[in-house]
């Protein structure tokens, strides 16, 4: 599908930064972070909404975030607490029509900074896109403390 991003990456088409892979999803790196490490989590299969996912998928996807978020703690980032979540379609705020999770590591007193990247994301459609090395290092950081039981 050329119009989603996200299968644009699947096929390697277009870049990105992977923290994760295996055959059902891929945990990559946000283009536009709110939160430096901010991860998204896809499943390989096209889908808008998590109701179009079978539930054993659904499961695993929010596995790779449990995952993620112990690797970015484990991986030195700033990270005292995390947001995961999903906007579940167009009408959600959902702007790549790609089922995604979004795992955000936070740090204690940062909501003035979580709440100003929120809105300047969306006030620019998707604000400050991070540079490729950036995002490819914490990527690095991040991949390296996934587990091995599970990696390709």
């Amino acid at each position: 599908m050329s119009e989603c991003i996200f299968c644009s990456i699947l096929k390697g088409e277009a870049p990105g930064s992977i923290v994760y892979e295996d055959e059902d999803c891929v945990a990559f790196m946000d283009l536009f972070p709110m939160r430096p490490g901010h991860v998204l989590v896809i499943p390989r299969q096209h889908a808008v909404h998590l109701e179009e996912l079978e539930p054993a998928l659904r499961a695993h996807l929010l596995e790779v975030c449990h995952w993620v978020i112990k690797a970015q703690k484990a991986s030195g980032l700033p990270c005292d607490g995390n947001n995961v979540f999903l906007n579940d379609g167009p009408a959600a705020n959902q702007h790549v029509p790609h089922v995604h999770f979004h795992v955000l590591p936070r740090q204690q007193g940062d909501l003035h900074k979580a709440i100003l990247s929120f809105a300047t994301r969306y006030m620019n459609y998707f604000g400050q896109s991070a540079h490729r090395q950036r995002l490819d290092s914490l990527a690095d950081r991040i991949s390296r403390q996934m587990p091995q039981r599970v990696r390709p």
